[in-house]
């Protein structure tokens, strides 16, 4: 038998029609509403990853005016905002693949843009810190950043994107079983560990703003 009867034989008396179904009837979440192409949750975090994806492309290849990459991007940033650095700290708000984000901190140390130090009291830690030039490459490369999110965001609403915001915050913290982790990274490394029951820099009980989320 031809091989091509073979196979016409192994799929029996189900027509080609079938097999190449409407993908609209395969899908696992309809929107009730007909507005978006899956139920409302499910497309949310779709557009969540696009969005993220899409900004990261063109801030890779904007950067490299300023002869960074994206994981030097962003190891500049943190660094910066944490004043003095772990690489612990660095790889939890990153999330960087760790051994891309070890190689973006040599680059950086190489090029006296990142100082990087062992404490005598714990010769384990790795301390990072921006040195001048990293301010100043730092300086150019956030501007890019600010203007290409007000390119985007120019047309939104400023309460509208702060709800959305609130969606986001929400939304990770009940990803998170660990109430110093979620509070630490909401926060964006303005609390310690430990600090659930403590006050935050608006004078609210740390608890009480995990609670309000």
């Amino acid at each position: 038998m031809h091989i091509a009867e073979k196979h016409k034989f192994r799929l029996g008396a189900v027509p080609m029609t079938a097999v190449r179904s409407n993908p609209a009837s395969r899908d696992n979440s309809i929107d009730p509403d007909g507005e978006f192409p899956l139920g409302a949750p499910e497309y949310f975090f779709y557009l969540l990853f696009q969005a993220a994806r899409q900004r990261d492309g063109f801030f890779d290849k904007a950067l490299k005016s300023v002869d960074l990459n994206l994981a030097q991007w962003r190891s500049l940033a943190i660094i910066r905002r944490l004043e003095t650095c772990t690489m612990s700290s660095l790889a939890r708000y990153s999330t960087v693949e760790r051994t891309t984000l070890t190689r973006a901190v040599d680059q950086l140390v190489s090029r006296g843009l990142v100082s990087r130090w062992t404490p005598e009291q714990d010769r384990r830690q790795v301390n990072l810190a921006l040195s001048d030039q990293g301010e100043v490459t730092y300086g150019k490369a956030v501007e890019i950043l600010k203007d290409r999110n007000q390119w985007v965001l120019q047309d939104i609403d400023p309460e509208r994107l702060r709800d959305a915001t609130r969606v986001l915050q929400k939304s990770l913290r009940r990803l998170i079983d660990d109430d110093d982790l979620a509070l630490d990274l909401i926060t964006f490394g303005r609390t310690v560990p430990g600090a659930v029951g403590q006050t935050d820099p608006q004078g609210r009980e740390v608890d009480e703003v995990l609670d309000s989320l």
